[in-house]
């Protein structure tokens, strides 16, 4: 049933099988163009349908064509909505499409262990690190919710391990089921153990469904054991064991445990009707995990800023309570010259001349400058070298975005050309310009709107002969018009294929590109050609794709320097640097944009950048006149045209930006709480010098009593009290005998 080893689908080869079931088959492939592996799904229901030999999938019988496309129609809608879902922790679909008869889904390739084999080797990580690790999980099961999906299967097979970092990422969804209920309403296919009660078909499905199956998973983490399938545990209740009394041989938070009966309660009702209420509970025992989760998905920074107000204002508080060290506190006379200048001028000196301060405010300024330089210093080195890392590594992840835009948009320019080599190749279209015949017209007309109407990127189809008269449309408006003005026609009518540039239509109004191709008689005789337009929306959309980040600016340009894409319409249509004459001439006489003259939006520097780029690259550019920005490019390949991704530095500079402030906001309240125990340690060292000053101006005085100074230590200052007492004894003791011998 499998298609061999080396099969093509479109930019794919196929490598081998990676898995197969009963409504489907999923392939290893490699993407040709980008060298990168992915996995394709595709749909092959086996009980009703089967493989022919030339590799198309068709019912085995015509009483399943019915229920083989309703199951194909379901299997696309499930590509479709998977395809809108961006998350880390959700398998990406990045294409889907039909070939052989059926439909494919192709998938990122995750590289890594199923939760299954990877849990027994890990399980040491505790309830918190599997908490931590399963809270991304949540956040992408809740974006499927949001989305009005489910994922129908999780299951420990299902959760992948990612090779790299360690992170959770969710796979195959419950297609399965999804087709099954589309094309068989009696058909069950569950995972017995992890699929609640309605899914056997027994009640409504929705968010509650998932955390069943989520419950279940957890349940087999803590216990090792898989919880009974919901037939049995409804035809005995007693079947299943609460979590909490099979987990006996490690311990595990109540909360946590309270969280995982309540998931996988049998009656939908009572069980979380959604992620946020079941996360609540799973984290009830890890609060920090929760809060600082939250706090990632809201991006809300008020408490945050309220909190580093609160502590600004709290280090502000304790700073001035250690103020009142005052420098003019020092002990003993100044002498009448000092009195006259005054307490202000006095004060004033010694705050200018920082040998004249208080001994405890130097030691004070010395300490929390020895404390807090050095933590500066190597936040400014830090930053220095976090900024550079995180610039260099910001331009290679633009310049791979720009390579995946730009192979996207080659691929679809080669299947607008090979649909334009086939409808010219067609011998119809031929025996039609050797002869004209009205009502082999009106056939081939009729033959080119349904094609038009089949592909939703076509808009345009004609027919014309080497005069450039069109003869043939899809648009009745077009027939009958002349060309030959046109480049692509000159081209195409000099027997060579040619792609256009995006052009605004006359007729149409809307931007597109032409794709010609000269049609030949049987005998090689060129009659005529013929002309694609496909809608400019679909290259567009494709590098549109990127506007989701809203710190990244998407752009397509093309040979000329002219923007054909941009977030900002003002900017469509408009060339980067100013055009030369010839250009303007050239562009004004092709009627490409519908505009006398092509107005010029100043990035010299960029327009450089793109317009000799031959090979993917990226570098740092001053755009808009003052505005430092990255750029990553990819020329498309076959084209003249650029895919161009532009990031200002403050953008992606940001984080580092509010790490610094941190940095300064951690420094003031370590500052403050420094310079108040500075000041603290410094007034207990100035305190016995300057009791030795007023022993000192009491010895002056003559009062030996009260010249005596308590020794309370053993350091330089103690020893420095006990040298004075000794030699105040000593004076004392001279002073008596002076008296004697008077």
């Amino acid at each position: 049933m499998a298609m061999p080893a080396g099969t093509r689908l479109h930019e794919y080869r196929i490598e081998s099988v990676l898995g197969q079931g009963g409504f489907g088959i999923t392939y290893l492939a490699t993407d040709v163009h980008l060298s990168a592996q992915v996995a394709i799904k595709e749909y092959l229901p086996e009980e009703i349908a089967l493989r022919r030999p030339d590799g198309h999938v068709a019912p085995r019988a015509t009483r399943h064509v019915e229920r083989y496309l309703r199951g194909l129609e379901s299997f696309l809608a499930e590509a479709r909505t998977l395809a809108a879902l961006r998350h880390p922790a959700i398998v990406r679909v990045a294409r889907f499409f039909e070939a052989n008869r059926t439909a494919y889904m192709v998938l990122e390739y995750e590289q890594g262990t199923p939760l299954k084999a990877w849990w027994p080797q890990h399980h040491a990580v505790g309830e918190t690190g599997l908490v931590e690790r399963l809270l991304p999980v949540l956040d992408g099961l809740e974006a499927v919710h949001a989305a009005g999906f489910l994922h129908r299967d999780v299951k420990p097979e299902n959760i992948q391990v990612r090779e790299p970092d360690g992170h959770l990422v969710l796979l195959d969804f419950g297609s399965a089921a999804q087709v099954a209920a589309a094309t068989d309403p009696d058909a069950v296919v569950v995972t017995p153990g992890y699929a609640p009660i309605e899914q056997y078909g027994a009640g409504e499905q929705g968010p509650w469904t998932d955390l069943y199956a989520l419950g279940a998973t957890l349940y087999w983490c803590v216990t090792g054991k898989r919880v009974p399938d919901a037939e049995t545990r409804q035809h005995d209740p007693q079947a299943y064991v609460p979590v909490g009394a099979a987990a006996l041989a490690r311990t595990w938070g109540p909360s946590f445990l309270r969280a995982i009966d309540w998931a996988l309660a049998m009656d939908p009702a009572q069980r979380p009707c959604d992620v946020a209420s079941f996360r609540r509970m799973m984290c009830a025992d890890h609060v920090n995990s929760l809060d600082l989760h939250e706090a990632l998905q809201q991006g809300d920074g008020d408490d945050v800023t309220t909190m580093a107000a609160a502590r600004t204002g709290g280090g502000g508080a304790r700073t001035g309570a250690s103020v009142p060290t005052s420098p003019t506190s020092a002990t003993g006379t100044t002498g009448r010259t000092a009195a006259r200048r005054g307490p202000l001028r006095r004060a004033v000196a010694r705050t200018v001349t920082p040998r004249d301060w208080p001994l405890a405010v130097k030691l004070a300024v010395l300490l929390v400058g020895t404390a807090l330089l050095p933590m500066l210093l190597a936040g400014v080195w830090n930053l220095r070298g976090g900024t550079a890392a995180l610039e260099r590594a910001e331009l290679e992840n633009v310049e791979q975005l720009a390579r995946g835009s730009a192979a996207r948009v080659g691929q679809f320019i080669d299947d607008a050309r090979h649909t334009a080599r086939g409808l010219a190749s067609d011998l119809s279209f031929a025996a039609f310009l050797a002869q004209p015949d009205a009502v082999q017209a009106g056939v081939l007309q009729q033959r080119l709107k349904a094609f038009v109407r089949g592909d939703p990127d076509l808009q345009l189809v004609i027919v014309m002969d080497q005069k450039g008269q069109a003869l043939l449309s899809n648009d009745p408006e077009v027939a009958g018009r002349n060309f030959a003005f046109r480049r692509y026609f000159r081209e195409a009518a000099a027997g060579r294929s040619y792609t256009s540039g995006i052009i605004v239509g006359a007729v149409a109004g809307a931007t597109g590109f032409f794709v010609a191709e000269p049609i030949h008689a049987p005998d090689g005789t060129q009659l005529g050609v013929l002309v694609v337009r496909v809608l400019g929306s679909a290259v567009s959309r494709i590098v549109g794709e990127l506007e989701e980040n809203a710190e990244l600016t998407p752009m397509l340009v093309d040979g000329d320097g002219v923007v054909l894409h941009h977030p900002k319409r003002e900017h469509l249509f408009k060339s980067l640097d100013v055009l030369s004459e010839q250009q303007q001439s050239e562009i004004k006489a092709d009627q490409r944009f519908r505009r006398e003259r092509v107005e010029s939006l100043g990035e010299a520097a960029l327009a450089r950048t793109l317009l000799s780029a031959r090979v993917p690259g990226h570098r740092s550019v001053v755009a808009g006149g003052d505005v430092r920005t990255i750029v990553g490019y990819a020329p498309v390949p076959g084209h003249d045209w650029k895919v161009a991704i532009t990031e200002t530095h403050e953008s992606f500079e940001a984080p580092v930006r509010e790490l610094w402030h941190d940095l300064l906001l951690t420094m003031a309240v370590v500052g403050a709480a420094c310079t108040a125990l500075a000041l603290a340690l410094a007034r207990g060292i100035v305190r016995p010098i300057r009791d030795l000053i007023a022993s000192a101006h009491a010895l002056k005085a003559g009062d030996y009593d009260r010249a005596r100074v308590a020794v309370t230590s053993r350091d330089e200052v103690g020893q420095l009290a006990r040298t004075f007492n000794v030699m105040v004894d000593v004076l004392r003791q001279r002073e008596r005998e002076r008296r004697i011998g008077r």
